[in-house]
C-alpha cells in the first residue's frame, strides 16, 4: 500500500504536515502574518480546513483566489433565502445547523434539520417534484440515517435535509427540542433559524467525533467561540444527559493540544477542560492522543471506535437499547469503510461511512 495514500487519508501523519498545519493554526489564531515557504501548499491547507478568508487577514493570498471563496459564500446565503422561503411557504419548520457557524468562510453544503418526519417528506417531495434536484448518492450510514442530499440547478454547493443529528441513528440529541429552542439570528442582514448556542456546540460534537471523524481548523476557531457564548454549567449537564462525556472530554483534549503547540492560550477552554473533569470524570482515552498534529487531524480510528462502544455501555445502561446497538455495529462498518477506500469504493460501490 502506498504511503502517500495512507498520508492523504490521514493515517500516516508526517512531520512536514505538522509543521504546515501548525503554521496555519498559529496564523489563525494569533492573527500575526506568518513568511511562507510554499505558498501554494499552505493555500490548499487553508481551504480543507475552512479557513481560507479568515487566514488571508494575515497570510497572503491572491485576490482572484479570495473573490472566487466570496462569491461560494454569496451562493450559499442565495441558496439559502430560495429554500427557507419555499419552506416557510409549505409551513416546513427547519434550523440550520453548522453551515454558517464559520463565517466568512462556508464549507461545501447548506444542512437543514427538518425533525419531524412528515415534514421531511413533504420538503424531499417538494426537491424532487418543484426544483428538479439531482439527488446525491449516499453512504450506507447516510442511508441509515435518513438524510437526503441534492443539488438544485444552477448552485454548486449541495443542499442537505437531516431529519436528527446522528451518524448511523444512535441517539444523542432530541430533534425535537432542538427545534422547540430554535431562535432568529440577523445575520448579513437575513433572518437565519439557528439553534441554542449550547445545540450548536453539542452538534459540533456530534459530528466531529461520530460523523466526520476528523476535525478542521474551521472546528477548533468555530468552537473557542461557541462555548463563549454559552453556559458551560448547562453544556456540561447536556453533554451528560446526551451520554457524550467521553468524546467530549476527547475533544477538548485534542483541541487543547492544538492551543498549546501554537502557544494560544484560552481561558474559556481552560475553565470548561476543569468543569467537565469534574463532572464527568476522567479522560479515558489519553493514551491515543500521541499523534502528530496534522491539520485536518483524523481521529484515530481506535479512539472512534472505542468511543462508540463506551457510548453504547452508556446508552445500554440509560435503556436506550436501539441507540446503543446501533452503535455496537460500527467496528465492522469502520474496517469495511477503510477496506472499501483501499479498492477506490470498487468493492461496496458506494463508500460505508
Amino acid at each position: 500500500m502506498r504511503g502517500g495514500f495512507l498520508e492523504e487519508i490521514g493515517a500516516v501523519k508526517t512531520a512536514r504536515r505538522e509543521a504546515e498545519s501548525i503554521l496555519l493554526a498559529k496564523a489563525a489564531l494569533r492573527k500575526k502574518p506568518r513568511h511562507l515557504i510554499d505558498p501554494e501548499r499552505i493555500l490548499k491547507l487553508a481551504m480543507h480546513n475552512k479557513v481560507l478568508l479568515r487566514a488571508s487577514q494575515v497570510l497572503e493570498f491572491s485576490e482572484d483566489t479570495l473573490n472566487k471563496a466570496r462569491k461560494e459564500v454569496d451562493e450559499v446565503f442565495q441558496l439559502y433565502d430560495l429554500m427557507s422561503k419555499t419552506l416557510d411557504r409549505q409551513g416546513v419548520q427547519f434550523v440550520v445547523i453548522k453551515s454558517f457557524d464559520s463565517l466568512p468562510d462556508m464549507g461545501h453544503d447548506l444542512d437543514f434539520l427538518v425533525s419531524s418526519p412528515e415534514e421531511f417528506r413533504k420538503a424531499r417531495s417538494l426537491l424532487l417534484r418543484e426544483f428538479k434536484v439531482r439527488p446525491q448518492s449516499l453512504t450506507h450510514c447516510d442511508k441509515l440515517l435518513g438524510k437526503f442530499s441534492c443539488f438544485l440547478p444552477g448552485f454548486m454547493h449541495d443542499f442537505e435535509l437531516y431529519p436528527t443529528i446522528s451518524q448511523l441513528g444512535e441517539q444523542h440529541l432530541d430533534p425535537d427540542g432542538v427545534m422547540k429552542t430554535r431562535r432568529k439570528e440577523v445575520i448579513e442582514g437575513r433572518e437565519i433559524w439557528l439553534t441554542s448556542d449550547v445545540d450548536r456546540v453539542l452538534i459540533r460534537v456530534v459530528h466531529a467525533m461520530y460523523r466526520h471523524n476528523f476535525l478542521k481548523l474551521s472546528d477548533v476557531l468555530d468552537f473557542l467561540y461557541l462555548i463563549g457564548n454559552c453556559s458551560h454549567e448547562e453544556l456540561v449537564r447536556r453533554v451528560d444527559e446526551a451520554s457524550l462525556g467521553d468524546s467530549f472530554n476527547f475533544l477538548l483534549a485534542t483541541m487543547d493540544r492544538f492551543l498549546k503547540a501554537c502557544d494560544y492560550e484560552s481561558g474559556d477552554l481552560s475553565r470548561l477542560i476543569s468543569r467537565a473533569r469534574e463532572k464527568l470524570g476522567a479522560d479515558r482515552l489519553g493514551f491515543l492522543r500521541r499523534d502528530r498534529l496534522v491539520l485536518p487531524y483524523r481521529i484515530p480510528s481506535m479512539a472512534i471506535v472505542l468511543l462508540f462502544l463506551l457510548k453504547a455501555g452508556r446508552d445500554a445502561s440509560r435503556g436506550r437499547w436501539r441507540s446503543a446497538g446501533l452503535c455496537l455495529t460500527t467496528p465492522i462498518l469502520i474496517v469495511l469503510d477503510f477496506v472499501n477506500a483501499v479498492f477506490n469504493h470498487r468493492l461496496f460501490y458506494r463508500r460505508i461511512w
